[in-house]
């Protein structure tokens, strides 16, 4: 099965046709669309669909571009919240020195903030790193990824990155970037060994090449696959069993059959 690791279905974009978004995907085969969070808001959302959806898994953090807007308390709000049987991961959170809105010492202190989190939680990360690569690291430390799994989403980077970034023992996010014609994405995809690489859609956003400048949703990550057994010279079908084991090895995704399991062994 199909598993869009990364998509914000919390934003209003789907106010008017959610039902129909999370139906389109069903039909598509998408199995699993994990829902991060960008600020302690969004991380509540995407909770809350979780709740209403099965195929929906919520990732609750802060992101880069939005540290410098959180409250005092955001930090112990964040760790509750993750406490939720439903949450996978903390992201989505990060690096991002594209956009001027928050001085760079500020995102690398919230970064190692969440990392520790996650490393205190056993959670796997979200990471969003733009226009960044060992100069981050550096940042924060290598040290800081220590003991820490997860996924370095809608990878933008060099292939020579991403190589490092397997060799620490993360996983590579494609999107739909990879899908446009004379893709900057593909020397990357070729770098990433396939057992290293999960699919995404980052929706809204990033629509894929066959439907560019629309508002993109989690049906579309089989365009993604598609590319990728392409560039990988392999049948689609290995694509989606390779990548659906790597979301679940990485995610740990729990049915809600297994919660409710879980929380009445817990009473007895």
């Amino acid at each position: 099965m199909l598993f869009d690791t990364h998509a914000h279905l919390d934003f209003d974009d789907y106010d008017t046709d959610r039902d129909s978004v999370i139906t389109r995907a069903e039909e598509a085969g998408v199995a699993g669309i994990i829902n991060p969070g960008i600020d302690i808001e969004t991380s509540r959302k995407a909770i809350a669909l979780s709740e209403r959806y099965d195929c929906v898994y919520p990732a609750v953090g802060i992101h880069p571009n939005y540290v410098g807007q959180a409250s005092p308390g955001d930090n112990l709000e964040l760790s509750l919240l993750a406490e939720h049987p439903r949450v996978v991961a903390i992201g989505e959170i990060g690096l991002d020195f594209y956009r001027d809105r928050t001085p760079h010492d500020l995102q690398a202190r919230a970064f190692a903030g969440q990392l520790e989190l996650a490393r205190m939680l056993d959670l796997p990360v979200i990471i969003h790193f733009r226009d960044v690569e060992m100069d981050g690291i550096a940042m924060i430390g290598e040290d800081a990824l220590k003991d820490v799994r997860g996924v370095f989403h809608c990878f933008g980077g060099s292939p020579e990155f991403a190589v490092f970034l397997v060799s620490q023992g993360f996983y590579i996010g494609f999107d739909g970037p990879l899908t446009y014609r004379r893709s900057d994405r593909v020397e990357v995809a070729e770098a990433v060994p396939l057992d290293r690489c999960l699919i995404e859609t980052d929706a809204p956003f990033l629509a894929p090449q066959q439907h560019r400048g629309k508002r993109n949703e989690p049906a579309y990550v089989r365009y993604v696959a598609e590319k990728l057994a392409e560039i990988k010279s392999v049948d689609l079908d290995e694509v989606i069993k390779v990548t659906g084991k790597n979301a679940r090895d990485l995610f740990g995704f729990v049915s809600r059959d297994d919660i409710h399991k879980r929380e009445k062994n817990q009473k007895y």
